[in-house]
């Protein structure tokens, strides 16, 4: 399922937009240097593991690192993936929460994110980058506040392309499940794909949208 567009979301939401062009113009930058910037930022689930329970390495520069690797993405497929699920999801969840409050939200799923997928996998030396983790938990949050809203969708079948509008909860649900599945069979391997990150970035979404709605209604 590639998902559209949010039927509910009125008006501009304009830190989700900023947030996207940052992620444009650091895959701009990597493929200008080269790759030079995984080089220079690229962190692994070792390296994030080892700064945990040994205090190898700056955990400055780590979490520089993780911040920086979460805007930075490993292909041209990996980055519009990412862009199309914030673009969908992203502004009504801004509008919901407040942009300050938006941005620190999504900053910190960034973290969560990351330090999931290491705690997961300690043993992986390949390198994480992508804001697939922060875009799941702002999935999370999506789900809490707005289950009912109609998500327009593509649906490959076979060789036959449907469209329709699927309820919320039913589009995220399913996707988590995908999400969960692969993060089951891949534990212990080499994956160059974060299941655990979209895992963990989900589940911060879902507890802090339950959170934010019962403080706030």
């Amino acid at each position: 399922m590639i998902p559209v567009k949010d039927t509910s979301s009125k008006g501009f939401a304009a830190f989700t937009y900023i947030i996207i062009i940052a992620n444009l113009a650091m895959f701009f930058e990597e493929t200008r240097t080269a790759g030079a910037l995984f080089d220079l930022y690229g962190v692994s689930p070792r390296d994030i593991y080892l700064n945990l329970v040994s205090d190898r390495g700056s955990l400055l520069k780590i979490n520089l690192n993780i911040f920086i690797s979460g805007f930075m993405h490993a292909g041209y497929v990996h980055l519009f993936s990412n862009m199309l699920f914030l673009y969908v999801f992203g502004p009504s969840v801004e509008k919901e929460l407040g942009w300050k409050r938006y941005v620190v939200f999504y900053t910190a799923a960034i973290f969560i994110s990351f330090y999931a997928h290491a705690l997961f996998n300690h043993n992986s030396n390949v390198i994480t980058v992508g804001a697939s983790g922060a875009i799941a938990a702002v999935m999370g949050v999506f789900l809490v506040l707005k289950p009912g809203s109609k998500i327009t969708s593509i649906i490959p079948v076979f060789f036959i392309i449907k469209i329709a509008q699927l309820p919320a909860f039913v589009f995220i649900l399913i996707w988590f499940a995908l999400q969960a599945l692969s993060g089951y069979l891949t534990l212990g391997t080499q994956t160059s794909i974060a299941w655990m990150a979209h895992i963990g970035g989900f589940a911060t979404g879902v507890l802090y949208g339950i959170t934010f709605r019962f403080d706030w209604n």
